[in-house]
């Protein structure tokens, strides 16, 4: 993809961080390893934002090589206080096929780039 406006650069700048410091470990090897040990392949998952509340704890919206998309609270200090959900069926306006979609909206970026990853694959 050549994006033509700043503001879907800007987009897609932001997805290929956030997934290069989650893949490479950077962000958090802890949240890097509790990805991988929900069965997700660090090299194939695309992350949309990761937000980090406090120490060890982070929500974000991750996309899986199926491109499904997951939203996430991961509290790497107590493997109860996790929670991991398939939010595809809700997406609306963040899937990049509903007509309203918005490649500003970082959750329908990363979907887009799950995308364009699996067809350079």
């Amino acid at each position: 993809m050549e994006p033509n406006k700043a503001s879907t650069r800007n987009a897609w700048d932001t997805v290929a961080s956030t997934t290069t410091q989650l893949r490479d470990g950077s962000l958090d090897p802890a949240l890097t390893a509790w990805v991988k040990t929900r069965g997700f392949n660090i090299n194939s998952t695309v992350f949309s934002s990761v937000c980090r509340f406090d120490d060890g704890i982070y929500t974000g919206t991750l996309v899986d090589h199926h491109g499904h998309a997951w939203e996430f609270l991961a509290d790497l200090n107590d493997p109860e206080g996790c929670d991991l959900e398939d939010v595809t069926a809700s997406l609306g306006p963040k899937s990049p096929d509903h007509p309203n979609a918005d490649l500003c909206d970082l959750v329908t970026m990363a979907l887009y780039y799950q995308r364009e990853q699996q067809v350079a694959a």
